[in-house]
């Protein structure tokens, strides 16, 4: 006797979720140890890998294939504009939120393609509560 234990279950397309993939390259081992609890608490995250420099945070990128990167500029190694323009450079789908406290550099990052820039010391909570809405929108 053969049995066929096949279950399909079909949700309609508003209630599917999709779980986000996030990349965060940033060098300050507190608001990383932050960043990473409050982002593992988002219900529609599916995985997150922590880097600390430009040229790690460029390996990972490539690696990951991240949905989301949340930016640090001042890295160790180099500036995080430079991790932007590489993603911009290639089309990705993916977005990118610098989150710096080099706020003379808003303009530009949104210029070049950043998604958002958030304030570091101003919008830390503005950046959790953006991922934590984006099941609906990604």
């Amino acid at each position: 006797m053969a049995f066929d234990f096949k279950c399909t279950i079909s949700l309609p397309l508003s209630q599917m979720v999709r779980r986000i993939k996030i990349l965060l390259v940033e060098d300050d081992f507190e608001i990383g140890k932050w960043l990473k609890k409050c982002i593992l608490e988002i219900k529609n995250i599916k995985s997150l890998c922590w880097e600390t420099s430009l040229k790690q945070g460029s390996i990972a990128f490539y690696r990951y294939n991240p949905d989301i990167i949340i930016l640090d500029l001042k890295l160790p190694d180099g500036n995080g504009i430079n991790l932007l323009k590489e993603i911009k450079r290639h089309k990705v789908q993916c977005k990118v939120y610098v989150f710096s406290v080099n706020n003379e550099c808003r303009k530009t990052c949104l210029r070049l393609g950043a998604d958002a820039f958030f304030d570091k010391v101003y919008d830390s909570q503005k950046l959790i509560n953006s991922l934590s809405q984006l099941k609906h929108k990604f």
